[in-house]
């Protein structure tokens, strides 16, 4: 069984998806966007997605329960594993968006690029809070405790 550890991941992913989001807003410079607006679409779009990421009521009827002991046979994934896996769906489905926006809304690709950098933050923020101890089995979504 792999298991990813939900610190370590939110932190690997970080600079893949700040590093996106600065792509997305300079492919929207070069494909037309004024400056002042693009970064405004992107500095909005950084905003919304942590302010929505931290303040989701939806969070507060989640029912997590315990942690279950990780088994003896697991292994935790490689760091690299970790953040690729982390940019499914959300991440890989921004930028897509982003790419199709680009021909005909370069702002739209400029919002989408502070997603993508907002995401990143929300993740970072996330990862210096939490439990180090704890690890996620990707396919079922099981939480485990390692020791």
């Amino acid at each position: 069984m792999t298991l990813h550890s939900l610190r370590d991941r939110a932190l690997y992913v970080t600079p893949i998806r700040v590093a996106l989001g600065a792509v997305w807003l300079l492919a929207a410079r070069i494909a037309g966007a004024p400056g002042t607006s693009a970064l405004l679409a992107f500095a909005g779009g950084a905003f919304v997605i942590v302010f929505t990421l931290f303040n989701d009521p939806r969070s507060r009827f989640l029912r997590r329960g315990e942690a279950l002991d990780a088994p003896a046979d697991a292994f935790v994934a490689s760091r690299a594993r970790q953040a690729l896996h982390a940019t499914l769906p959300s991440t890989v489905g921004v930028s897509a968006l982003a790419a199709v926006s680009l021909a005909f809304q370069p702002i739209l690709s400029a919002f989408l690029g502070g997603v993508s950098a907002g995401l990143g933050v929300a993740g970072a923020l996330y990862a210096l809070r939490a439990d180090p101890g704890l690890y996620v089995e990707p396919r079922s979504g099981v939480v485990y405790r390692r020791t």
